[in-house]
């Protein structure tokens, strides 16, 4: 059983979780059921929607059943939904749905957990700082530092920093992020891809890896030095740091499992052009299994029944792999 969270219900969040709907693998909707009716009537969807106390209940439905947990944050004087808008009224439920999709999660009571996507800024606006889910589920879940990798059609990219200003990277990086980043990579290819060898490889900061100094010294001062230490407790399978822009075709990809970049972009946008429409967002490091689609709430259309779904059931595929390769 898979536990998956609503997102931003003016998003296109509900409607992949509607549309994307199949009795395999099976799961469990974490959310308000009053919002998925509202959006199920606006999308002319016809299904059996029902509420369960658990998912211990909702395994014992029937397969064509879409089952609901709802948490106790909901909004049933809402009439329609204002889809494509700003709206911090659904800031609370959002919430919500997240950390009980968690809380299953961390008590095992669910394989893993799949989320929908969620307005950054919504949530900002009602106080949670948190740059992004990564961020609020290591919060949640008590972990200091989560790692975000993206992976599909074949290609697995870490990003060391994540959503903050390219002005700001250099400062940022430090030799205990890298080595904490690297080795949560490392375990997570072994227990939740089933690699008993994983492959690393690191990536540069400055053109040509900083070409010996002379593009900046981060290469030298910090990824070098990691990379060397790793290198003599997990073996010959680290690499780097090497030349961002070397590392992306067909070649250099069958070179290593996963490759960690020391920026969000740097990784984001090979994956992209590689999977646009089909990649998933994993976090690392969790005590639990957490999937994502790749992309945001897409307000641009919202409420219009054209979403892709294909994200999403990657993301639940990836999901029940994970699980698969995961003692309970």
């Amino acid at each position: 059983m898979i536990a998956v969270s609503m997102g931003d219900p003016v998003g296109i969040g509900p409607e992949l979780l509607l549309k994307g709907f199949s009795p395999h693998p099976r799961r469990v909707h974490v959310g308000d059921p009053h919002l998925f009716r509202l959006t199920a009537n606006h999308l002319r969807l016809s299904l059996d929607i029902r509420v369960v106390p658990s998912p211990e209940e909702a395994a014992h439905l029937p397969e064509s059943v879409f089952a609901i947990i709802a948490p106790p944050e909901t909004t049933e004087n809402i009439v329609s939904l204002p889809f494509g808008c700003f709206d911090t009224r659904f800031a609370a439920i959002t919430i919500a749905s997240i950390r009980a999709c968690c809380s299953l999660a961390h008590q095992g009571r669910v394989q893993a957990m799949v989320t929908a996507p969620i307005n950054k800024g919504v949530l900002h606006a009602v106080g949670y700082p948190y740059p992004g889910h990564t961020e609020l589920l290591g919060a949640f879940a008590q972990v200091s530092n989560p790692v975000m990798m993206l992976t599909g059609k074949g290609l697995r990219v870490v990003p060391l920093t994540i959503h903050q200003s390219l002005a700001s990277v250099s400062a940022s990086l430090t030799r205990e992020k890298l080595e904490q980043t690297i080795r949560t990579t490392w375990e997570a290819l072994i227990h939740d891809f089933g690699l008993a060898a994983p492959r690393i490889t690191v990536a540069g900061l400055n053109p040509h890896a900083g070409e010996r100094g002379s593009f900046g010294r981060e290469e030298i001062d910090i990824i070098q030095p990691v990379c060397q230490h790793l290198r003599t407790i997990l073996g010959s399978g680290l690499q780097g740091p090497l030349p961002a822009d070397t590392l992306f075709h067909d070649e250099a990809r069958s070179r290593y499992d996963a490759v960690i970049l020391m920026y969000h972009d740097q990784a984001l946008i090979p994956l992209k052009m590689l999977a646009f429409g089909e990649a998933v967002n994993v976090t690392l490091g969790l005590p639990f299994i957490r999937t994502s689609v790749d992309h945001g709430t897409a307000y641009d259309i919202a409420g219009q029944g054209i979403a892709d779904t294909r994200s999403y059931h990657e993301a639940l595929r990836l999901a029940e792999v994970m699980a698969g390769h995961r003692h309970f």
